[in-house]
């Protein structure tokens, strides 16, 4: 059986990869389409790299934006320093930094550059909610505005007075952990176009810098004000100290003790021992009204005053009343002084003293378990009623007696359940037969002990005075 061998066709397939096989119409219209697409390629490429390459730059201007405000710490350098990097690094025509007034909770124009910068700069105030500014501070959140007088938000009072034209606005809160401080905005492109939302977003980059450098400033500037606050305190305390007496009086036949603790660095207790005409003593023990710096200098002022009349004026309530009427003229108002001062002849122990508003002394008789309260003739404080007459009150003291003055600070101090020391601890503490060094070592010890570690509120000054007991004579 004779067979038919059939054989199938070789059809040749087209080669693609040479454009020569192309037929020249098809290959001239693909080559026209691939150029296309190669350039837009290229342009997406090229727009996409010159964006990247643009934030890149940008990011480093922010970090080096950032290192130049934190390299200092000076509050208005600082300050100057962010408008001038924000305008130069957002390419804006002007720029402001309002800081919060946490008192009032008003926006206080702290700098302004710009054509409008100096009106700006005048104390001008805004409160929250009020414009662009005020709403970015009452929300924290950081606003883009393209067209200004589109937005209902935005003041145009400002432009209507100064003639200024605001188109594009950016305005991004300065926060400190989620505590705004202040807001900082920049206001009109140089080349007329509105911000974007990438300038917003670099924007508060430097902003979130800015607010720690602003931050960081404040503190050391609260730093160095404390250091030279201590620095006058404790000046200031020199000062105080070295009007009260140096040294004890050394007299025959009679022993004194003190003690003076204010409750802060000065205060405005003070006492002193004036040596007098004819071998007299003048004792003074007061108490300003007030704490701290102001009280401690009207003290100084007034132990100076004081010294001088007793050494002119021998009456104890002539030098008090002078004082008073002094006090009055030339003295503050809601200012006062409660004053005890007593005069002592040492030679026949007799006391004559005065008393303006202060706590009575305390006397204890020899051999006696409880002390004798000495209010005599007194009167208000000094510095209250200028013709006021204060008279004198005179007793005497006896071999073995002993007197204590003091100020309403150990009385009135409190220990940790807030009870008040009071008299009868006083008392307790103390009996007859004490010399007046060993009464006020012995009030302080009592003291401590009571409050232990309660807080001092209050000044407290100890004064004491003593006559001694004759010596027995051997037979």
């Amino acid at each position: 059986m004779t067979g038919v061998l059939l054989r199938k066709p070789r059809i040749r397939k087209a080669s693609w990869s040479s454009a020569a096989s192309w037929p020249r119409g098809f290959r001239t219209k693909w080559n026209l389409r691939l150029s296309k697409a190669e350039m837009t390629c290229q342009e997406d490429l090229t727009a996409r790299l010159n964006s990247c390459q643009e934030r890149i730059q940008r990011l480093s201007m922010c970090m080096e934006v950032a290192r130049l405000i934190s390299s200092s710490l000076d509050l208005g350098e600082v300050l100057d320093r962010i408008m001038t990097t924000s305008r130069e690094l957002m390419q804006a025509d002007a720029s402001s930094l309002m800081l919060l007034d946490e008192k009032s909770g008003e926006l206080v124009f702290q700098v302004a550059q710009g054509q409008v910068g100096e009106r700006l700069r005048e104390g001008f105030r805004l409160p929250q909610g009020h414009g662009i500014a005020g709403f970015v501070c009452e929300t924290g959140e950081p606003l883009l505005v393209e067209d200004a007088y589109k937005d209902p938000r935005f003041h145009r009072g400002f432009d209507e007075q100064t003639g200024y034209r605001t188109r594009s606005v950016l305005c991004v809160p300065l926060k400190v952990k989620d505590r705004i401080i202040g807001v900082s905005q920049v206001i009109n492109k140089l080349d007329g176009t509105a911000f974007t939302h990438e300038d917003l977003e670099t924007f508060t980059d430097l902003c979130r810098h800015a607010a720690i450098a602003i931050q960081n400033a404040r503190m050391h500037e609260a730093l160095l004000l404390k250091e030279r606050m201590d620095r006058d305190l404790a000046l200031a305390s020199i000062v105080q100290h070295s009007f009260l007496p140096k040294e004890l009086p050394r007299l025959q036949g009679y022993s004194f003790g003190a003690y003076y603790s204010p409750a802060l660095e000065v205060g405005g207790d003070f006492y002193d021992f004036i040596p007098l005409k004819a071998k007299r003593w003048g004792v003074l023990i007061g108490d300003v009204s007030g704490k701290g710096v102001a009280s401690a200098l009207y003290m100084a002022r007034l132990t100076s005053d004081f010294r001088t009349r007793a050494l002119q004026v021998g009456s104890p309530s002539r030098v008090v009343n002078q004082m008073n009427a002094e006090l009055c003229r030339s003295g503050q108002r809601g200012s006062f002084v409660t004053m005890l001062y007593l005069v002592l002849e040492p030679a026949d122990g007799v006391v004559r003293f005065v008393n303006a508003g202060h706590l009575p002394p305390l006397l204890w008789k020899a051999g006696s378990t409880r002390p004798v309260r000495l209010w005599g003739k007194g009167g208000p404080p000094l510095g209250i009623l200028e013709n006021l007459r204060y008279g004198s009150y005179k007793f005497r003291l006896e071999p073995g007696d002993c007197l204590l003055l003091l100020t309403d600070g150990l009385l009135e101090a409190r220990d940790e359940k807030g009870e008040s020391f009071g008299w009868d601890r006083i008392e307790a503490a103390l009996c007859s037969g004490f010399s007046p060094q060993v009464m006020v070592e012995e009030l302080v010890h009592a003291l401590e002990e009571f409050k232990a570690d309660a807080f001092q509120t209050d000044d407290i000054t100890l004064v004491t005075l003593g006559v001694e007991k004759p010596c027995p004579r051997k037979s």
